[in-house]
Parts: structure tokens; C-alpha cells; sequence
């Protein structure tokens, strides 16, 4: 299927694949070119990424996830890194907005997960006026149980990045397969797609069509993927000055 620019360029916008080596896959690197807001690494650090590519959000894991912000924030920091992407709630009041307050001091941008709508809602609350630039949304719920507009957007008035977990999960895949949970995924209300280590080119490629056409039909309005593009350009000034964007009052309350 053809493709229209405007929708394959807002779809770009809106997907983060991985890189799993040293070396950037092809189609990643001529995707960081032409649209793909970033990668999420997994394994070593390709030499040329931050040089290549100074404005992408790169994500990564830390490995210890239960340290504090700062220790968090210099490890991906050597790393060439940008976003957290493991951000778990803690138990104690207060310390998930400590946590997310220490990270994002440093210019990491935490992504706060995984965000189901259910359970103990007081650590994304703390994460929301702390400023939290991004939430990790479980992907089953969100096409479940409707969590994003009702609880996120509502309940908690957050108005950051929804960043999907990777929907290369066997329980995303068997239900719905990539591309079709992809399209389901931006109806619900989530922003940035996470492809997962386990997608290539053609799911890529798969995702693209099944926007498309979900365009086309209907069931995907352009309008919600450029409301998910404009989330995730926000997310992008702010990590490549977040002092500036601090300044000038993003990142103050909703993640902006």
C-alpha cells in the first residue's frame, strides 16, 4: 500500500525501535535521518550514535534500577543516553518524585512504569508534580481498559509522553500482532511506540501500512498521530537543553 508522506512521517514521529550492538542497523539509521525521534539501546553503544544523532532520545536501562536518581542519571549519561526507561514507582511517599526529581536534575528524562490504571496511583502522582517527562503504559492495558485518556489524561491530568512497553510482547503479538496493536495503541491515546528488540524493517514497514489504513478508514484519525507527534517533539527540546526548557517552564507540572 502507497504510503501518503504526512501520515508516514507522523507515524515515524511517533516509534521508537531498537538497536541490540555496536553497530546501527540500516534501516534505524536512515529512519534517525529522516523522522525516527530515537532508539532504545540494548547491549553496547554504537561509537558515532550521540555524534550522529545529537537530538534523538536514546533510551536505555540502567543496571541498577533501585539506585538512587543520581547514580541512575550518571550511568546513562556515560552511556549516551537520554531516557530511563525503567522508572518503577516506589513504596515509600515521596520517594518516587524524589527519585524522578534526582534523574531529570541531571538532563535524563524519566519514564515512569509500567502504568496499568489500576493498583497504588500515588507513585504517578508524585511523578506527575514532580514533573515526569514520560510514563511507560502497558500496552495490554491500555488497549484493554481504555487507562490512558480515563485515568492518565483524567484522574491524574497528566499531559506528557505516554510511552507504550515494547509491543514486541508475546501477549501483544498473540492478541493482536505488532502492526495492529501499533494503530490500537495511538486510538487509545498513547503517544510514543516502543518496537521492541525483536522488530525489523518489516515490521516497520507492517506498522506503516496498518496506519495507513487505518487512516484511510477511518479508525485512525491524523489528528490524534500529530497530537503524538507534538508530544514527542516536546520531549526531544527538553532533552537536548532540558535547562532551557526547565527555564522557560516545561517540565514544571505534567511533564512540560
Amino acid at each position: 500500500m502507497f504510503v501518503p508522506h504526512p501520515v508516514a512521517a507522523l507515524v515515524d514521529a511517533c516509534l521508537l525501535p531498537s538497536c541490540g550492538g555496536e553497530r546501527m542497523p540500516g534501516w534505524i539509521a536512515r529512519g534517525l535521518a529522516e523522522g525516527l525521534p530515537g532508539v532504545v539501546l540494548h547491549g553496547d553503544v554504537p561509537a558515532d550514535l550521540r555524534d550522529s544523532y545529537p537530538d534523538a532520545l536514546v533510551g536505555f536501562t540502567p543496571r541498577d534500577s533501585a539506585g538512587s536518581g543520581d547514580a541512575a542519571a550518571a550511568e546513562l549519561t556515560a552511556a549516551g543516553a537520554n531516557v530511563h526507561l525503567a522508572v518503577r514507582p516506589r513504596a515509600g511517599a515521596g520517594d518516587t518524585g524524589s527519585y524522578v526529581t534526582e534523574l531529570q536534575g541531571h538532563g535524563v528524562a524519566a519514564a515512569l512504569g509500567p502504568f496499568t490504571g489500576h493498583g497504588a496511583l500515588r507513585p504517578f502522582a508524585e511523578g506527575v508534580s514532580a514533573g515526569v517527562m514520560a510514563v511507560a503504559v502497558d500496552p495490554l492495558a491500555a488497549l484493554a481498559d481504555g487507562c490512558v485518556p480515563e485515568v492518565l489524561r483524567g484522574e491524574l491530568g497528566y499531559d506528557g509522553v505516554a510511552v507504550s512497553e515494547p509491543l514486541d510482547a508475546p501477549a501483544v503479538v498473540d492478541r493482536w500482532g505488532i502492526p495492529g496493536a501499533a494503530v490500537l495503541a495511538w486510538i487509545a491515546g498513547l503517544d510514543l511506540l516502543q518496537l521492541g528488540p525483536g522488530c525489523g524493517p518489516g515490521v516497520h514497514q507492517a506498522v506503516h501500512t496498518a496506519a495507513a489504513r487505518a487512516v484511510a478508514d477511518g479508525d485512525l484519525s491524523a489528528a490524534r498521530l500529530a497530537e503524538a507527534a507534538d508530544r514527542v517533539a516536546r520531549l526531544r527540546r527538553w532533552a537536548g537543553d532540558p535547562g532551557r526548557m526547565n527555564r522557560e517552564g516545561y517540565g514544571v507540572r505534567h511533564g512540560w
